[in-house]
């Protein structure tokens, strides 16, 4: 994108602060800066949120966005966000967060984004269940938060529900496989159905597709993988655009592409590159959307650490 167009862009959105600070309540913690070591000896695993971070970037249409350079954590990954009266709550798994590791937290945001507070996520009556990772949250009709993420062994699905976005009460499983896994859940609800895509165990971008009446028992509708333009994409989360549901996905190129549905179960290629990533950054992805009181959209994504 020209130089010029980038520019007012940044003029136009200046209102949204470039560093985390307090709003209405106390940090919990603060975000790392920096990476951290793989942790296994050799180094070789560079696949988590240890050198990883999120990033912001802006949209007029909720289909082209460029970034703005800012940060939101470090050692972080895997962001979903939604927003209730006005207030973002972003959540995400981090590799160091405050004095846990591996675990997920929430960044709230009572200014449209402008400044930020970082939060633990309670779990209350989870039993064996000490964490939380890749979140998954969808805003119900009523104001509560529910909570898919990913825990146990073989690893599946869970959830939680809670009323303020951060104390959650743990529920139950929604869906284990006893010879395989689910991880990393997307989870949309279109009309009566809620579609539940999760990774499993049988090679690279082979998801469940669930589905659900009630999106708390979801049964298997298939096994897919989504071949975006014809290369095997993985899925984030997405957005309503018109009449379409747009689900992001992270493309081999490094760049953020999508496929649309109006049903959940029929998926078209959209043809349309929604973020590329900077000269700074190797990839973008795992990308999540939400649109501000002015109109304007705001995406939450994840790139390297230089």
């Amino acid at each position: 994108m020209k130089k010029s167009l980038l520019f007012l862009t940044i003029i136009l959105l200046a209102g949204i602060g470039c560093a985390p600070a307090r709003v209405s309540s106390p940090n919990d913690f603060m975000p790392v800066e920096g990476k951290a070591s793989a942790p296994n000896s050799d180094g070789a695993d560079t696949q988590g949120a240890y050198e990883r971070r999120i990033m912001t970037a802006v949209s007029y249409d909720g289909l082209t966005f460029t970034q703005n350079n800012i940060w939101i954590a470090d050692q972080a990954h895997v962001p979903d966000a939604v927003t209730r009266d006005g207030t973002i709550y972003l959540y995400y798994t981090g590799w160091i967060v405050g004095d846990r590791l591996n675990t997920s937290a929430v960044a709230i945001s009572e200014d449209q984004g402008k400044t930020w507070t970082y939060k633990y996520i309670e779990l209350i009556e989870s039993g064996p269940i000490d964490r939380i990772v890749n979140p998954d949250v969808v805003l119900l009709e009523d104001g509560t938060f529910r909570l898919f993420f990913t825990a146990g062994n073989p690893q599946s699905i869970h959830y939680a529900e809670a009323t303020d976005g951060i104390r959650f009460t743990y529920r139950g499983s929604v869906f284990a496989q006893t010879d395989d896994i689910a991880v990393d859940s997307t989870t949309i609800k279109i009309g009566d159905t809620w579609h539940m895509y999760a990774t499993s165990g049988q090679g690279i971008n082979r998801l469940w597709h669930l589905t659900s009446t009630d999106g708390i028992s979801f049964t298997v509708y298939d096994l897919i993988s989504f071949p975006n333009a014809g290369v095997t994409s993985t899925p984030s989360n997405g957005l309503w655009v018109d009449d379409r549901f747009y689900l992001f996905m992270f493309a081999d190129d490094g760049s953020i592409g999508s496929m649309w549905t109006k049903n959940g179960f029929d998926w078209y290629p959209s043809g349309k590159i929604h973020l590329e990533p900077t000269e700074d950054e190797m990839y973008v992805k795992d990308s999540t959307v939400i649109q501000l009181d002015n109109g304007q959209y705001l995406m939450f994504y994840v790139t390297n650490i230089p």
